[in-house]
């Protein structure tokens, strides 16, 4: 008779609902959009004062930078997926990260959805703005910076807000295709939705993309400038993400162009 041993989970994902996905039971968790507050937060010192932290894709002068999240927190280290991207250059891994002439942290080369030799739980928080989007697997990212947050940590996300940028045309992806990214091991140099993008992408709204040809020449080279957004978000989406993530949802917000959502990891 064979015997057939139960897959073993890493516990972090043991914890959340990509196991044994059920969308029914998973928004019985109840969403309301009075959820969102309609204005950018007043302060969010609260979470990084005088803490570690670790920031996807930074780091971000017009976002993070006017919150003083670098001035306040006691350390941010930051990584990008290479030396030149589409919005910094000459990144070296393993140099001084400098806020104001000071040294805030250290600059990592990672990948968002692998950041091999950052330790287990080390930091107070982690940070992305505007980077979620430009990921093809962003459960598999997610899985990655929750597992480099201590317990009672924070993840606050930063996102466009769809209806006041380039990607105003194209739908909001369902929660159930970014778990299907997830277990079909989607990789990020996915191009399946680039049809959909070339279509729908307003350029009107996205100067440096240049002309269509242009886009659609960027968009083809997409794994070494990963200028694309992937996947559509709004509020309603990020609730259940993080949901699904077991992640305490503490607040949401819009303004602007940004949508921010802060969840605290039990």
């Amino acid at each position: 008779m064979e015997i057939r041993l139960k897959p073993q989970y890493p516990p972090l994902l043991q914890q959340t609902c990509l196991n044994s996905y059920d969308g029914s039971t998973l928004r019985k968790t109840l969403y309301h959009s009075s959820m969102v507050h309609i204005s950018s937060p007043a302060v969010i010192n609260v979470w990084v004062d005088n803490k570690t932290g670790f920031e996807i894709g930074g780091p971000s002068p017009s976002t993070w930078g006017l919150f003083h999240v670098y001035d306040v927190a006691k350390k941010v280290d930051v990584t990008n997926f290479a030396s030149n991207t589409l919005w910094e250059s000459g990144l070296t891994d393993g140099s001084p990260f400098m806020w104001k002439n000071k040294t805030k942290g250290r600059q990592y080369l990672r990948d968002a959805v692998d950041l091999t030799g950052i330790p287990d739980e080390y930091y107070d928080f982690v940070l992305a703005s505007h980077a979620l989007e430009h990921i093809a697997n962003p459960f598999k990212a997610l899985l990655e910076w929750l597992r480099i947050t201590r317990s009672r940590g924070v993840l606050l996300l930063l996102l466009p807000l769809k209806e006041r940028t380039f990607d105003h045309k194209r739908s909001i992806v369902l929660l159930e295709h970014l778990v299907n990214d997830y277990h079909n091991k989607t990789n990020e140099a996915d191009l399946s939705h680039l049809q959909e993008i070339l279509h729908l992408h307003d350029l009107i709204l996205d100067p440096p993309a240049g002309t269509i040809d242009a886009f659609k020449a960027r968009s083809e080279k997409n794994f070494q400038n990963r200028g694309l957004h992937q996947h559509v978000y709004d509020q309603e989406l990020l609730y259940y993400i993080f949901v699904c993530l077991n992640l305490d949802i503490k607040s949401q917000f819009t303004w602007d162009i940004h949508q921010l959502i802060i969840g605290q990891k039990r």
